[in-house]
C-alpha cells in the first residue's frame, strides 16, 4: 500500500527542528565573529563549606561580564557549574563551548576577607592572557569582581565605560545579605525541593538584613513559582505571592533581570502569552547570558503559535548552555517528541529522571509514553514515584503541569496525558479527597 503523503510528517518535522537548530545543542560553534566570547568556570576554594562562595563569586562574575557590553558572548553559568571539580584542556574546552577566553580561578576566606585569584586564557594556543591577586572584605566583593571585569576586558581590547559599571545590579550591604544571597544560589542549583526550600530561607535572611536588596526580591519570588510549576506545592497562592515579590523587585530596581523573568513565569502559567514574552524580553536585555529567559520565552511564543520566533529562543539557550540544565534537556525532548524522534526523546528525558531523584515533571512525560507504549509496570513505577513526591497529584494536574501542554500540541497526541496517566495509577480529580497539600 503506497504511504500516503501525511506518513512522512514527523521524519518532514524532523528536518525542520534540524535547520532550525533545536533538536539539540549545537556541536563545536564557532566564537562570535563581533566581539570577545568568554566562558567563567566554577572558582575552587579547598575548603568544602566555602564552596557556595566560589558558586557565589563564578555566578556574579558571570552575570557582570554579560552585562558589561552587548558585544560580549558570555556563556551561562550553568553549563559552567557542570564542569564543576574537572580540569579540562583550554583548548578542547574553547572548541566545544564556540569561545576565544576561559576565566579560571580560586577563592580562599579567612574570617570576613577574602583572597582571590584569577585567571584569563586564550583558548588557542592555551596560554595565559592576563592574571591578577585580590584581597578584599566580603562586603567589597562586588567592587572586587567589577574590577576584574574591567581588567578582562582592557586584556581583550575592549574599554569598560563607567556609564556600564553604574549600571550593574548594586550589591548588598551586609555581610549577611553576602552570604544568604550565595548560599542561596547553591541551593537553587541543587534542583531539589528541600533545597528549594532552604534557599527560599535564605533569601528572605538577605531581605531582612538588606529591605533595598531588589535581587533577594526576585531570587525568593523563583523560589514560589519553581515549587508551583514543578509540582510540589499545589499552593495556588504561590503564584500570587510570587507576582507580589517580583513585583517589588522591579520597583527596587526596574534592571533586575530576574524579577522581569519571575513576572514572565507567573503570565506564562496564567496563559498570558503575550506579557510573558514582554518580561522575558526585559529579563534578558538586563541578565543576557541566562538561560531560562530565553527557553521561557520560546514556550510562550509557541503558545502565541508564534513557532518561528520561538525557534530562534530556544536556538539562543542552546547556544548559551551547550551542556543544557534539566529544564532545556525536557524542552529538547518536548521537540523531539514531536517531529517522531521517541527514542531520543525518552533518552533525554531517562537522563534527567536518573540525575533527579524529586523531579516530578519528568516522570509525567515518561509515565505517559511508556504506559502508551505498552511497558504498563514501568509506567505504574513512575506514577508511584509521584505520588511519594507529592501524594497530591492528579492525572489531570500532571497534565497541566506541562506548560500549555494543549495550546502547544492541539490535537496530537501528548493531549491525551491524562488517560495515560490515570491508567497507569495516577487518581483523577474525582477520586481524590481532602486539600493538597
Amino acid at each position: 500500500m503506497t504511504r500516503m503523503w501525511w506518513d512522512f510528517r514527523p521524519y518532514l518535522r524532523g528536518l525542520v527542528i534540524d535547520a532550525l537548530g533545536i533538536s539539540k545543542p549545537p556541536k563545536n560553534p564557532a566564537p562570535p565573529d563581533n566581539g570577545p566570547s568568554i566562558v567563567v568556570l566554577p572558582f575552587e576554594t579547598e575548603s568544602a563549606d566555602d564552596e557556595y562562595l566560589t558558586d557565589g563569586v563564578t555566578q556574579d562574575l558571570t552575570n557582570n561580564l554579560a552585562r558589561s557590553s552587548n558585544a560580549v558572548f558570555v556563556i551561562s553559568a550553568d553549563t559552567a557549574f557542570s564542569l564543576k571539580g574537572t580540569k579540562p584542556d583550554p583548548t578542547k574546552l574553547g572548541t566545544e563551548l564556540g569561545v576565544r577566553y576561559i576565566l579560571r580561578g580560586t577563592v580562599e576566606r579567612t574570617g570576613d576577607q577574602l583572597g582571590i585569584s584569577a585567571e584569563l586564557i586564550e583558548a588557542r594556543p592555551g596560554a595565559t592572557l592576563w592574571s591578577a591577586s585580590f584581597d578584599c572584605a566580603l562586603t567589597d566583593m562586588h567592587a572586587v569582581q567589577l574590577e576584574i571585569v574591567e581588567r578582562i576586558l582592557g586584556a581583550v581590547g575592549f574599554e569598560l565605560e563607567s556609564a556600564e559599571l553604574d549600571r550593574m545590579t548594586k550589591p548588598p550591604t551586609s555581610i549577611r545579605s553576602v552570604e544568604a544571597v550565595w548560599r542561596g544560589y547553591y541551593h537553587m542549583r541543587q534542583l531539589h525541593h528541600e533545597d528549594l526550600l532552604a534557599a527560599r530561607a535564605l533569601f528572605q535572611g538577605a531581605i531582612d538584613n538588606d529591605p533595598n536588596l531588589a535581587s533577594a526580591y526576585g531570587l525568593l519570588a523563583g523560589t514560589f513559582t519553581q515549587e508551583h510549576t514543578q509540582g510540589w506545592s499545589l499552593d495556588d497562592s504561590h503564584l500570587d505571592h510570587a507576582w507580589e515579590l517580583a513585583s517589588t523587585c522591579v520597583e527596587l530596581d526596574p534592571d533586575t533581570g530576574v524579577g522581569h523573568g519571575i513576572l514572565g513565569v507567573v503570565e506564562l502559567v496564567r496563559g498570558n502569552w503575550r506579557e510573558a514574552v514582554k518580561h522575558q524580553d526585559r529579563s534578558i536585555k538586563a541578565d543576557p547570558c541566562i538561560t531560562w529567559p530565553h527557553a521561557m520565552r520560546g514556550v510562550a511564543l509557541t503558545m502565541g503559535h508564534q513557532r518561528l520566533e520561538a525557534s530562534r529562543s530556544i536556538r539562543r539557550a542552546l547556544r548559551l548552555d551547550p551542556f543544557p540544565p534539566h529544564g532545556l534537556l525536557m524542552a529538547l525532548a518536548y521537540i523531539n517528541l514531536g517531529a517522531g524522534r521517541r527514542d531520543e526523546a525518552m533518552r533525554l528525558l531517562e537522563k534527567v529522571r536518573r540525575e533527579n531523584h524529586d523531579n516530578i515533571l519528568v516522570r509525567i512525560g515518561l509515565a505517559a509514553y511508556h504506559q502508551r507504549e505498552g511497558d504498563k509496570a514501568y509506567a505504574r513505577e513512575l506514577t508511584q514515584q509521584i505520588l511519594q513526591i507529592n501524594p497530591a497529584i492528579t492525572a489531570e494536574i500532571a497534565k497541566n503541569l506541562i506548560p500549555s501542554l494543549d495550546r502547544i500540541h492541539p490535537g496530537s497526541e501528548v493531549v491525551r496525558y491524562a488517560d495515560d496517566l490515570a491508567a497507569a495509577g495516577l487518581p483523577r480529580d474525582a477520586d481524590k479527597t481532602g486539600e493538597p497539600r
